[in-house]
C-alpha cells in the first residue's frame, strides 16, 4: 500500500483516540433535574428570549396588517 495512505489512516486512528468517549456520562446531577446552573451565557439567552417576544409581537402586527390589506 501507499506511504500516504498509512499516514491518513494512522492520523484518523489518533484522532479518534484523543476524542472523549460517547458512552460516558456525568451522573453527578441525576437527582438535580428542575435546577440549572447557571453559565455566562445566561445574560444572553436572556435578550435572545425578549428579542425573540417582540420579534412574535412584531409578526402578530405584520399578519394583522396584511389581512387588513387583503381585506381592502
Amino acid at each position: 500500500m501507499n506511504i500516504r495512505l498509512w499516514v491518513l489512516i494512522a492520523g484518523c486512528l489518533m484522532l479518534a483516540g484523543c476524542s472523549d468517549p460517547v458512552d460516558e456520562v456525568d451522573h453527578e446531577d441525576e437527582g438535580d433535574e428542575g435546577e440549572v446552573e447557571e453559565t455566562v451565557f445566561d445574560p444572553m439567552t436572556g435578550t435572545m428570549d425578549r428579542a425573540a417576544g417582540v420579534e412574535d409581537m412584531g409578526m402578530d402586527r405584520k399578519d394583522e396588517m396584511d389581512e387588513e390589506l387583503d381585506g381592502m
